[in-house]
């Protein structure tokens, strides 16, 4: 049922038989409505609802990922140092086998000379081994993504972390689902909260799956919000079905009457309708509704409870009336 007051003031034009006070609003009054609640309004606004299910996950925290770091970076330095010694063995080497032939050196210098060069060769293998060895552990744990970036000298993801300007998200989706190609951002929140949680980017699949559910897991970042290492977080994934059409309502614009919730639309002839609100779907900044509001229309964000007192007030008979 929709209850409508006007926009604008109006002139009674039956004082000898003036309305009773049930039916009276304050433009009927004579009192513009929009200057008394200090109505707004703005234009309803084109949205779509995708269908979304729920995982859950955590915040990881990033010592293991400082270990690997520390300990590939350390073996860097032992491959280049070998890689030096190797390098200048092989060059000696050469200088050598040329004074040889000249008959400058001994046979025996020149067998030295070799004996050092196989040894500079082998601890520069062992070392690169150590290195493949680090890295192939690293991505059976933290995959391909994670592995790069933690073993790069100068990596400006890594950073992100270790300066704590971005935080690690491992994320489990329930068995038998899967995140779909085009999705690239999921919503998080720590409380479970849909309507206050943050966007967190995709990094890669993770290489182990969730030993509980067996349900597929990934690795995302989020910048937005400082969250502490290990707290649980619940996530809201896009399913890749096709989306419902609809609007927006802003939350301000929400008021409650037994139970039900109301909003105030702008009607073409300046009155303010009362137009219920079934579906409660939270959304960023308010509530999704798939039908009842048409776009474009004017929604009071500021004054629909003062509206609504109004309204109540005039349903109350007046003293007067007999």
């Amino acid at each position: 049922m929709f209850h409508s007051i006007a926009a604008c003031a109006t002139v009674d034009d039956d004082d000898l038989n003036p309305p009773r006070a049930s039916s009276r609003t304050p433009a009927q009054t004579g009192q513009p409505a929009r200057q008394t609640a200090g109505i707004k309004t703005q234009p309803l606004q084109a949205a779509a609802k995708q269908p979304e299910f729920s995982g859950y996950g955590s915040v990881v925290d990033l010592q293991p990922l400082l270990a690997l770091r520390q300990q590939f970076l350390a073996a860097q330095a032992v491959r280049d140092s070998a890689q030096a010694r190797y390098q200048e063995a092989d060059a000696n080497l050469s200088r050598t086998r040329h004074l040889h032939q000249q008959d400058i050196v001994s046979t025996r210098r020149l067998q030295e000379q070799q004996a050092q060069w196989r040894n500079d060769k082998a601890n520069l293998s062992t070392s690169s081994y150590q290195q493949q060895t680090i890295v192939a552990a690293s991505r059976l744990q933290w995959g391909e993504v994670l592995t790069d970036w933690f073993t790069q000298p100068n990596s400006r993801q890594a950073e992100q972390f270790l300066n704590h300007r971005s935080q690690l998200l491992q994320i489990s989706l329930p068995a038998n689902t899967r995140l779909q190609p085009e999705i690239r951002t999921i919503a998080v929140d720590d409380h479970g909260r849909r309507d206050q949680a943050i966007t967190a980017t995709l990094i890669s699949p993770a290489p182990q799956v969730d030993p509980i559910t067996q349900g597929e897991r990934y690795f995302f970042k989020t910048e937005a919000r400082r969250l502490s290492f290990g707290a649980r977080v619940s996530a809201w994934i896009a399913s890749g079905a096709p989306g419902t059409g609809g609007v927006i309502i802003p939350e301000s614009a929400v008021v409650w009457h037994l139970g039900q919730a109301f909003v105030y639309i702008k009607a073409e002839n300046g009155e303010f309708n009362r137009r219920l609100l079934p579906d409660i779907a939270t959304d960023n900044g308010g509530y999704f509704a798939a039908e009842g509001f048409k776009t474009g229309e004017e929604i009071v964000t500021t004054g629909a409870q003062t509206l609504l007192s109004q309204e109540l007030k005039n349903l109350i008979p007046s003293e007067d009336d007999d």
